[in-house]
């Protein structure tokens, strides 16, 4: 099943993070994403601050949805730049990725 097709699971405290090899892999199925500092991030482009304010609502509904949150950061009123990480796993998990996945679809829009 694709990443984007997958719904987020509750975290198990204790649950070990996803390992090197895992995460490089899944990293092949989120085009426009990066490893950074142990976090995967994208930054989105939109046309005005009006716009990325909506991508942050958006954003919002989805990660309440499946109960998983990233950091958020809106740079020069046109870019939005998200992170993930699974704080309490102290890694990448799963998560991560299925959400990731299911942001590629809403993002970067005229």
């Amino acid at each position: 099943m694709e990443l984007a097709q997958q719904k987020c699971t509750t975290y198990k405290p204790g649950s070990p993070p996803l390992t090197r090899k895992e995460t490089i892999e899944l990293l092949g199925q989120v085009p426009g994403w990066a490893l950074r500092n142990g976090h995967i991030v994208r930054t989105f482009t939109f046309p005005d601050a009006a716009a990325c304010m909506e991508f942050f609502s958006e954003i919002t509904g989805l990660a309440t949805d499946e109960g998983h949150f990233p950091d958020l950061c809106m740079k020069e009123s046109r870019f939005v730049e998200i992170s993930f990480y699974t704080y309490p796993a102290g890694g990448l998990t799963m998560n991560d990725f299925i959400m990731a996945a299911k942001l590629n679809g809403m993002g970067d829009r005229p």
